[in-house]
């Protein structure tokens, strides 16, 4: 039989080995059965194939090629139950991160409406404001100067200069300063009246200008070439206020001192080299020429910024003091033309309270 096997080209089946086409395909009816001779072992080792290991996966195991078939289909259906699952899967997470995107947007919405809600309706603790809008221009700062009852003439204006002093804003502002005898509460105080300001202030003033006060006056700071005064007050009649105001000559650099007080900057005149001992005399009446120029002295016409005013000039050409009429009833008393400029253009801009005459 090898030798037939042989002769065929077909390796010798080893003993053992499980013939598959036997279980597997069915026996052919009707076909004589052939007994095989048996067959001996042959010195040359079959080769492995696919065949020959299920048949000797079968031997080893006692499975049948029924059984390892139905193992190999179900491995393969859970392959594709497992692939169809990660497909549906996909979609599902793609959605649920779409969901959480969605949610935490509607959540800083909601946040930031909550945060602009509070910012817009809560409780703004505001101190109480000093007084009504200042008279006869915008002021851009307003400071309380508690003067107290019973003082004198000199301890308030001791303050107020004091209190011009501590004023501290960008060149160009104006500050007021908000008289009141009374104590600040929860109410801003009542500001000191025209008429009480000068009879506390000014006892020197003339009857002739006291008794045509009439409205507001406005204290205030102007900064400009350090902190400089200003006063601003209501008249009702131009033609006693300006007698009264010519009258008030005799004593007002000395009334509104220090609080008017001005000091220029210096500006020495050139000095030419001494060659000799005989011309100290000259540099002396040059140092006394610089001396002399703070000094004051009488009222003199002066046109400053288009206006016709009363001022008090130094030597050098420096105004220190002035006065004037803006209007028919409007005084402004000053140190510098300056600050006449800046209180002109706020009264020509700003929303003024009105006042009789005007």
């Amino acid at each position: 039989m090898a030798d037939l096997n042989e002769e065929k080209g077909q390796a010798p089946t080893p003993k053992n080995e499980v013939d598959l086409e036997k279980i597997l395909l069915p026996k052919k009816e009707g076909a004589p059965s052939v007994q095989k001779p048996a067959e001996s072992p042959s010195a040359v080792q079959s080769l492995q194939t696919f065949k020959g290991d299920i048949a000797r996966v079968v031997n080893d195991r006692g499975s049948s090629v029924v059984s390892i078939a139905a193992a190999e289909a179900d491995r393969r259906s859970a392959k594709h139950s497992d692939g169809q699952e990660i497909a549906q899967s996909a979609p599902q997470k793609h959605w649920l991160f779409t969901l959480a995107a969605a949610g935490g947007g509607v959540l800083l919405l909601a946040a930031a409406g909550g945060l602009l809600f509070f910012v817009l309706t809560r409780e703004i603790s505001v101190p109480a404001q000093l007084g009504p809008e200042a008279p006869f221009i915008a002021v851009d700062n307003t400071s309380l100067v508690p003067l107290g009852q019973g003082a004198s003439r000199v301890a308030y204006m001791a303050a107020l200069d004091v209190a011009r002093k501590n004023v501290h804003l960008p060149v160009g502002l104006v500050e007021r300063l908000y008289l009141s005898t009374e104590q600040q509460g929860d109410t801003a105080p009542a500001a000191l009246s025209t008429r009480e300001f000068f009879r506390l202030l000014f006892p020197n003033a003339p009857e002739e200008l006291t008794r045509t006060l009439s409205g507001a006056y406005l204290l205030g700071v102007h900064s400009f070439d350090e902190n400089q005064a200003l006063l601003l007050f209501a008249v009702d009649s131009y033609e006693t206020a300006y007698a009264g105001m010519l009258k008030w000559e005799v004593s007002m650099y000395t009334d509104l001192s220090p609080l008017f007080i001005r000091t220029p900057a210096v500006r020495l005149p050139t000095i030419p080299a001494i060659p000799a001992i005989e011309d100290i005399a000259a540099s002396t009446s040059v140092i006394q020429t610089a001396v002399e120029r703070f000094l004051p002295t009488a009222f003199v016409d002066k046109i400053a910024e288009n206006r016709d005013t009363r001022a008090i000039v130094s030597p050098q050409g420096d105004i220190l003091f002035l006065w004037t009429f803006l209007g028919r009833n409007t005084v402004l008393v000053t140190t510098n033309e300056y600050t006449l400029r800046e209180v002109i253009g706020r009264m020509q801009t700003a929303p003024a309270i009105p006042l009789p005459g005007q």
